[in-house]
């Protein structure tokens, strides 16, 4: 069984590591030199290779899992060094979609395989036999693909894989991460709670109820929606919920919220957020969002009734 090489190890490679090690997958994780994460490695009884070294380039097969802004640097210094033919996995599209690493780097066969879920789930799911799927494309790959699509299976079966692993493209990966995070996940579900919060306080209720309701039972209404589907769960809920969904989506979901969803997606898809992101000092918005929920009554809340469990 051809060995993978995970480079990084973020929260997305751990999770990766230590599901491939517990399914006795072949694997070892590279780092930089000066990584602090070396210990935390080795503790776990896993192999380790410098990134750049003589022997990192032995293997045929890596992952990235460091974050996507890392990764044209990564493939400037590295990528010529790699053998003909070596097999390069991207847990998301956005980087070779933004640099063109297959047309820079065609002596390499550019694959991707993104597990859609987070490093904590994929390990939680895998350990709870839990279900989550992956998306893979192979659209830059000339030949015969037989033998590595056969590996692929194996080693998407010993990460935990087992909601199914469908075909896309790079380019549709990255569009339809980025619009879920923009539009659904990192935006409105946050940030619609932290506002219902604040009113819900500022008339009164209290701050402990007001956080059950719109911050704790988010994860249970999307159990819910993930397993009955969207008819099911709307059959599910009490006759209250019911004519109160509908209230709130005649209200809410206007045409002009609509519209504003749809621009998402247009800058997504005409490079506008590309743009953006590269204009962006990322770490410094990261300190003022962070800044943002440190300082609201949501995140005292929150704090006060982790403590309590």
């Amino acid at each position: 069984m051809m060995r993978l090489t995970i480079i990084g190890f973020g929260n997305q490679a751990k999770a990766w590591s230590q599901n491939l090690q517990d399914s006795n997958f072949p694997f070892r994780v590279a780092l930089q030199p000066d990584s602090a994460s070396f210990d935390k490695v080795v503790a776990l009884g896993m192999e380790t290779v410098e990134i750049g070294s003589k022997d990192f380039f032995e293997d045929r097969a890596y992952v990235l899992l460091t974050p996507d802004h890392t990764h044209h640097s990564f493939m400037i210094s590295n990528a010529h060094l790699f053998h003909e033919g070596s097999l390069i996995l991207y847990n998301h599209g956005f980087s070779l979609t933004k640099n063109k690493f297959h047309e820079h780097y065609p002596h390499l066969k550019h694959i991707l395989f993104a597990v859609k879920a987070i490093g904590s789930e994929i390990r939680k799911q895998y350990l709870s036999k839990g279900k989550f799927g992956a998306v893979y494309s192979f659209e830059y790959l000339k030949g015969e693909t037989l033998s590595i699509e056969k590996w692929m299976n194996k080693m998407a079966t010993s990460l935990g894989v087992n909601l199914g692993l469908f075909e896309t493209t790079f380019e549709h990966e990255t569009q339809a991460d980025l619009y879920s995070e923009q539009g659904l996940l990192c935006s409105v579900i946050p940030y619609t709670a932290g506002e219902m919060f604040k009113h819900l306080v500022e008339s009164g209720i209290e701050p402990e109820l007001a956080y059950l309701e719109v911050w704790e039972e988010m994860k249970l209404i999307a159990i819910a929606m993930v397993e009955k589907g969207p008819a099911g769960f709307f059959d599910l809920i009490s006759p209250n919920a019911l004519v109160g969904s509908e209230k709130g989506y005649n209200r809410l979901i206007t045409p002009e919220y609509k519209a504003n969803l749809k621009s998402l997606l247009t800058d997504i898809q005409n490079n506008k957020f590309n743009d953006e992101l590269e204009n962006t000092n990322v770490e410094e918005l990261r300190k003022t969002i962070r800044l943002r929920w440190e300082s609201s009554a949501l995140m005292k809340t929150f704090k006060d009734m982790k403590e309590k469990e």
